[in-house]
């Protein structure tokens, strides 16, 4: 049995990944196919591409517990995620240009200790930030909003869901990320389109499909460099998720537990602890919900 929980609370590995035809997973009645342009794969050993999955956490927590000896990182990624979800259950929308995928990592692999698990969303929204600027593509304020949403002008671009599993192996994180990259989001419900907008939409000319496994590419690529750096306590790590912070100096309404903090958003500290100042005291939040 595997259990799991999310995280929103308080070496390097090099070589290429194998892509996965067939195979034998917990959900090897699904369709699995190859994708010969983007291999070998930076960082994941191998990565598991599905047409259609309800939840690229669930799959892959169900791989990571009954297959214990499969190597990691490796990436469960879905062409369309049906049943897609956030914090708190929420659930995500994706289409045909979205990219949803996990990877699943061995935190002891990398020197991670338990409390610094909690960072891994800040940690993984500078990855997803950093990868647009290394491809070139235009970038014009995407930030975080604290503790897992990349966003910009107040629309949302990506989620984060990092959740810790048990194996027999040992414990397994397990970042699930979804990014509009090249979402139509007009075709979206009303309730995301107000609130939502793709890569490929803050760009000169439109992304496409074709430019999902080249994003993923340049994402997972920059992950052991990140890694290292959460586990060293690396100061420029959190310096970056603190210039990311969008809502630095704005007004803040946090849902936490059974009441509502109102006041002004102070920052992200090294710890990933989300600072308010209600005007009489500054609350460090290392779990809640930002409402809008």
């Amino acid at each position: 049995m595997v259990g799991s929980r999310s995280l929103d609370s308080r070496p390097k590995r090099s070589g290429g990944a194998r892509v996965l035809e067939g195979g034998r997973t917990p959900f090897h009645n699904q369709s699995i196919y190859r994708h010969e342009s983007m291999t070998p794969w930076p960082f994941a050993r191998e990565v598991l591409i599905f047409d259609e999955l309800g939840s690229t956490n669930d799959v892959a927590a169900a791989t990571a517990g009954a297959e214990p000896a499969r190597p990691s990182p490796f990436v469960v990624w879905a062409r369309r995620q049906t049943r897609g979800r956030g914090r708190r259950a929420d659930d995500w929308w994706s289409d045909e240009g979205s990219l949803t995928f996990t990877l699943v990592i061995d935190p002891a692999e990398y020197g991670i200790r338990l409390d610094q698990q909690p960072r891994i969303a800040l940690a993984t929204a500078a990855v997803l930030i950093d990868a647009v600027a290394a491809l070139g593509w235009r970038d014009p304020g995407l930030g975080v909003r604290w503790p897992n949403d990349v966003e910009v002008d107040g629309r949302k671009v990506a989620g984060i869901l990092p959740e810790r599993i048990d194996t027999p192996a040992g414990p397994r994180v397990l970042i699930g990320v979804g990014v509009n990259v090249a979402s139509r989001i007009d075709r979206a419900p009303p309730e995301v389109a107000r609130m939502a907008t793709s890569l490929g939409a803050l760009q000169p000319e439109p992304l496409g499909v074709e430019h999902l496994p080249i994003y993923l590419a340049a994402v997972l690529e920059r992950f052991p460099a990140t890694l290292r750096r959460l586990a060293d306590d690396d100061p420029t790590l959190a310096a970056t998720w603190a210039r990311l912070d969008l809502l630095l100096g704005r007004p803040v309404r946090a849902a936490v537990g059974p009441r509502n903090l109102v006041g002004v958003g102070r920052g992200i500290d090294p710890e990933g602890a989300l600072l308010v100042d209600d005007g009489r005291e500054i609350h460090r939040l290392f779990a809640g919900r930002i409402l809008r």
